[in-house]
């Protein structure tokens, strides 16, 4: 069976007027920046956890049973960067992504800047009446304990969980942020490449 569909072919002289081609780059150099701009915002700010309130430290050694302090935060794309993302309101979560012992949240301090509703577990919503803007936020301090270890790390991350919005009511997008709890004394195994691949999601 022919396609129903034909392509008609004109002969193309063997020049193009000096109007096209100034046109051709003009187009071209759009597209460029497009393209070069749409790559830079794959980059985007991080929300999760880290073991220090000003920057983001992604490993803590803790002993079982006893209390240590993690950080919900907000920081830019890399180390050094600020956050250069304004929004209204931002929706997050912690969950363990791996493996093995259990991580309790015994008690909580939100950022009183903003709003919060909701529990870290569960998930939360952080809004603003104005446009928010810092370079570093911390949302929240939370005090933990880690029960049943087992030999290597935890990892505990925090990200997105629901729509956040910018000051423009468009969508605010943030990246996850991890922080590896491991068991003080003992020595760190080697980074099997299921470990180490579920690690890399969060850098």
């Amino acid at each position: 069976m022919k396609s129903r569909l034909s392509t008609k072919v004109r002969h193309r002289p063997d020049f193009l007027p000096p109007a096209i081609l100034s046109f051709t780059f003009v187009l071209l150099a759009v597209l460029f920046l497009w393209a070069a701009n749409a790559r830079a915002q794959t980059a985007y700010p991080r929300v999760g956890l880290s073991a220090s309130p000003d920057f983001h430290v992604d490993t803590i050694e803790v002993v079982p049973g006893e209390e240590f302090t993690l950080y919900a935060c907000v920081f830019g794309p890399a180390p050094g960067e600020p956050i250069d993302q304004s929004f209204t309101s931002l929706s997050w979560v912690i969950h363990q992504v791996c493996c093995g012992a259990e991580v309790n949240i015994n008690d909580f301090d939100f950022n009183t800047d903003l709003v919060h509703t909701g529990h870290p577990l569960v998930g939360v919503r952080s809004t603003s009446e104005v446009c928010y803007s810092q370079d570093t936020i911390v949302l929240a301090t939370m005090t933990c304990t880690m029960t049943n270890p087992t030999p290597g790390g935890v990892l505990w991350a925090a990200g997105p969980f629901d729509a956040s919005h910018d000051c423009a009511d468009g969508n605010a997008l943030f990246m996850g942020m991890a922080v590896t709890i491991n068991v003080e004394g003992e020595p760190t195994p080697t980074e099997d490449n299921r470990w180490g691949s579920i690690k890399a999601m969060y850098r």
